[in-house]
């Protein structure tokens, strides 16, 4: 049951393959660039960007890293487990903890898939936003092409309800600052 490196890489080909295919940018790191183990990044699609002419701005660039749990050999099951993130880049500084994890609430009852996270993660002292999402598939099968590309796009329109949200709570803290 065990997943390989030349496995994951593999898999990644084939749905980086069908990601290109519906104009979803993707790119496979090789294991050593982002973690020990082989990457998929992908760009995700926003609602901001739909239908817009010109260039894209790095600012508009939503990117999750996908990648693989591994599973020792007291964890192994039946599945194989695929796993998106993305941190979301908005100013919630000025909030304090209990702000952002009311928001944090609200926002993952409104999420079809995935789920937003609030707290530290490897590497960073502060305290990060980030969504993310696991897709399952049986051990031994390769992942739903469809399934993972329906998860991408609502990580793009999950990106875009976060950030709007972050941006309108700190436009009612400012408004209601001014008022005082």
């Amino acid at each position: 049951m065990s997943f390989t490196i030349e496995e994951k890489t593999e898999e990644f080909e084939r749905l980086k393959e069908f990601l290109d295919s519906v104009e979803i940018a993707a790119e496979i790191l090789p294991p050593g660039k982002l973690t020990e183990e082989p990457s998929l990044l992908v760009c995700l699609p926003s609602v901001e960007d739909a239908g817009r002419e010109g260039e894209i701005r790095p600012e508009d660039l939503h990117v999750a890293a996908g990648y693989f749990l591994n599973l020792d050999d007291t964890e192994q099951r039946l599945t194989k487990y695929l796993i998106f993130y993305t941190q979301i880049e908005a100013e919630f500084s000025s909030m304090s903890d209990l702000e952002i994890l009311t928001l944090i609430n609200q926002l993952n009852r409104t999420v079809r898939v995935g789920h937003y996270f609030y707290g530290k993660v490897d590497g960073s002292e502060a305290a990060v936003v980030q969504y993310r999402t696991t897709v399952a598939c049986a051990d031994g099968e390769p992942f739903d092409e469809g399934v993972i590309g329906d998860t991408i796009v609502e990580m793009g329109a999950g990106y875009d309800i976060a950030k709007e949200t972050f941006a309108r709570a700190n436009k009612d803290r400012e408004t209601a600052a001014e008022e005082r």
